[in-house]
């Protein structure tokens, strides 16, 4: 899951989910048609190098659950190729959705690798909001603090103009790949349970006003 181009048609012909490009799914605007970086191994043992980080040891924190620890053997063997040795560190639900947040103690302090998912409605808003500057120590559990993702965040959120809004939203993934904070895996199916018997409610950004929905 964790490879991008060329390994994308290989994992397709397995099976396997499609990788995705970035935090925006396909269909809204901002989605980015590929990754900026792609699965090289020798680049990056170039870099490890250069770095002084060779034979380095790492702990990568999740949710026990068996698809995070499946997912979690695959980024396992993929860093192991470069010389980086991964331990798994599997939580319960209590304990691994306090792991990042401040106000939860000083287990933030240690994190060094998290996989994580989050949903989001149809709006590409949903998914930055939790990567800003204001959100380190909440949700932006990686500390990414990017002063030009905020204000694009901001701006964004105030325009009209769907192309216009692609353009931030990309290049705001874009500030995140380059951070080097976040590996962008696969987007997950989600369903959706709809009756032709029931008008909806929605605000602008997709989310339900229960309150409003009628009979037809």
């Amino acid at each position: 899951e964790i490879y991008t181009f060329p390994y994308t048609t290989l994992f397709r012909s397995l099976g396997a989910a499609d990788v995705a490009t970035g935090i925006i799914a396909p269909g809204l605007p901002g989605h980015r048609d590929a990754n900026l970086y792609d699965h090289n191994v020798d680049k990056a043992k170039a870099l490890l190098k250069e770095a002084g980080a060779e034979n380095l040891t790492l702990t990568l924190a999740i949710l026990n659950k068996a698809e995070r620890m499946a997912a979690a053997q695959v980024i396992q063997a993929n860093l192991a190729e470069v010389g980086i040795t991964v331990t798994i560190d599997p939580h319960d639900s209590g304990t691994f959705w306090s792991l990042g947040a401040e106000k939860k103690g000083d287990t933030w302090k240690s994190l060094q690798l998290i996989l994580d998912r989050f949903s989001m409605e149809p709006d590409p808003s949903w998914a930055t909001l939790w990567f800003t500057p204001e959100q380190i120590g909440v949700w932006n559990w990686e500390r990414f603090n990017s002063k030009e993702f905020g204000d694009l965040n901001k701006a964004a959120v105030l325009e009209l103009d769907n192309d216009k809004r692609a353009t931030m939203y990309k290049k705001m993934q874009d500030l995140m790949e380059q951070s080097g904070d976040y590996v962008f895996l696969t987007h997950e199916g989600t369903g959706v349970l709809y009756s032709n018997k029931i008008v909806p409610a929605l605000r602008p950004d997709g989310e339900p006003l229960f309150e409003l929905f009628k009979r037809a």
